[in-house]
């Protein structure tokens, strides 16, 4: 599905170029992303995130250790309805654990979507920008660009651009 959103876009690209004189250029969205202030303070806040939810699993991880301790320990002075107990509890607090464990990664994996969509929207409005200063009416990836006669590389433009080198401070809010 994306190859032919791709393709289409493209395809009209072609026609608005054959259509009229149309300028295109293109950036090296990858290289902006890994440069883009906006993208080093979105991964900190992740890393904190991260740190502040592997420490609230701290005390469960713990609780197993301990549970898991007493039935190696203790085993021979356990009776056996005691050792079942402790098995199934031991189980139950498992089960516990990779719950939670799970949920913190798929939260995490979610706020990382978000974060790194707010700095690509940030990067495409300073993108927008310097192509209207510069009268380009197209911009595309050039990664996920195979040719562009006559296009410029805009990508420098736009590392130059103050709004590039001091992020805006909405990815500070998120």
């Amino acid at each position: 599905m994306r190859f032919i959103s791709l393709f289409l876009a493209a395809f009209l690209a072609a026609g608005w170029a054959l259509a009229g004189d149309m300028k295109i250029a293109t950036v090296d969205l990858q290289k902006l992303f890994k440069d883009y202030p906006g993208t080093q303070k979105a991964e900190g806040k992740l890393k904190d995130i991260e740190k502040k939810k592997i420490k609230e699993l701290t005390p469960m991880e713990d609780e197993l250790k301990d549970l898991q301790n007493e039935l190696q320990n203790n085993s021979s002075v356990l009776s056996k309805k005691e050792k079942q107990q402790k098995k199934e509890l031991f189980g139950l607090k498992m089960d516990e654990y990779t719950k939670a464990k799970s949920q913190m990664q798929m939260d995490l994996q979610s706020k990382e979507t978000d974060m790194t969509q707010t700095v690509l929207g940030e990067i495409k409005g300073i993108i927008a920008g310097v192509a209207k200063d510069k009268g380009y009416d197209l911009v595309l990836d050039s990664e996920k660009t195979a040719y562009v006669k006559g296009g410029s590389d805009l990508t420098d433009d736009v590392e130059k651009t103050s709004q590039f080198k001091a992020s805006s401070d909405s990815s500070d809010s998120k």
